[in-house]
């Protein structure tokens, strides 16, 4: 049986006040391209299928037509909801879909009857495990003591009975001790959130969502498979790619990745203003890309963003590297300026913020604004 994993789609999402559905619709469509090409035979989507709880209609829209899509292909689906999901709003109707192939996890309730598949093999059990929280488990194992999300997990596989000598494969949407993060996941002070991947030692294969880069973890088959797209800048070395999973006789599972190229990527250029704007005329990539520029001169470009946007028109982020902005960050670890003359004083907060003094020309037109305030030479 050959399982595809995928998660965190966040339709829906915003990037620097950048909307994201007309990307997110074009990777769905290579996903669905892909799956059909390397005859997949089940997707398996690990949570977080929508941005926020209330989902917005245009990625209800995207979403249908991808489902769609797999249906008339004869690709089973298999979805659970994450921490940004409404269990109940992603789930809501999903009993009359499974005619279809198309399997939803219900809103926990401290019961999860596995989705049994078979191959040449014989079956394969899926266990859809939605995002839980120790609250909600606890809820419903009230003499057991569930203070901890790894004792919630623990406590929630332990109830699924597994059949250690069968294929079985989970998917979930939770954070793992180990795995590394980026800026764009939503953070527990602490990782307090956090798991052990030892939780799913009895899993042939577990298809992890929550974390937003692809990363096998611990000894067994245990995935993220990450983002289809890069969420936030500091994913822009990432190359997004979707697991291939080839589960054969119980014992065997083979795991191969697919990269998912992007309608638009997301970058990062450094330089001054001219070298970028020169630079821009050649660059072989796709000037629609999003855009993270750092600014090397060392004043300020007067309209730079706007500039910049005529050659990349869909910069995020401008942020200047120099002597000035070197010597802003270190400001607050001066314990402020000195001196008892306001030249004095202006100069000393001049040098904190620029990186170096004054000019004298600087110093003469600062002296007239100064006496012309006071009315005399302080």
């Amino acid at each position: 049986m050959r399982l595809a994993h995928i998660s965190d789609l966040h339709l829906g999402k915003t990037l620097y006040n950048y909307p994201l559905m007309e990307d997110q619709e074009y990777i769905l469509e290579k996903i669905a391209a892909v799956l059909v090409e390397r005859h997949v035979d089940v997707l398996l989507i690990a949570g977080d299928v929508y941005d926020r709880n209330v989902a917005p209609e245009s990625g209800i829209k995207v979403l249908r037509k991808f489902l769609n899509r797999l249906v008339e292909a004869g690709i089973r689906v298999l979805i659970i909801s994450g921490n940004h999901d409404s269990a109940e709003r992603l789930t809501f109707g999903g009993e009359f879909m499974t005619e279809k192939g198309i399997f939803f996890s219900k809103p926990y309730d401290g019961t999860i009857d596995p989705v049994t598949l078979t191959d040449a093999y014989g079956p394969v059990n899926f266990y859809l495990l939605p995002f839980i929280k120790p609250s909600i488990v606890q809820h419903y194992f009230e003499d057991e003591r569930i203070e901890t999300y790894e004792d919630a997990v623990r406590c929630a596989v332990r109830h699924m009975h597994v059949n250690a000598g069968e294929r079985n494969v989970i998917l979930a949407h939770q954070n793992i001790l180990s795995a590394k993060r980026c800026e764009s996941e939503e953070n527990i002070i602490g990782g307090l959130d956090a798991v052990s991947d030892a939780v799913f030692s009895d899993f042939d294969y577990t298809a992890l969502g929550h974390i937003h880069s692809l990363q096998k973890i611990g000894k067994n088959n245990v995935y993220f498979c990450g983002t289809p797209l890069k969420y936030s800048i500091s994913e822009f070395d990432q190359e997004k790619k979707m697991p291939l999973v080839t589960l054969g006789e119980k014992g065997r599972v083979d795991v191969d990745t697919v990269p998912l190229i992007p309608k638009r990527d997301l970058r990062k250029i450094r330089g001054t203003f001219d070298e970028i704007m020169r630079m821009a005329k050649n660059d072989p990539n796709n000037h629609e890309d999003f855009i993270d520029i750092t600014l090397t001169d060392e004043n300020e470009i007067m309209d730079a963003m706007a500039n910049l946007r005529t050659v990349y028109p869909n910069v995020l982020r401008l942020s200047y590297d120099n002597a000035a902005s070197r010597a802003s960050e270190s400001t607050e670890k001066d314990p402020g300026v000195r001196g008892d003359r306001p030249l004095s004083i202006f100069e000393e907060f001049y040098k904190s913020r620029r990186g170096s003094g004054m000019s004298v020309e600087q110093k003469s037109y600062m002296q007239s604004l100064i006496e012309r305030i006071w009315g005399e030479d302080e």
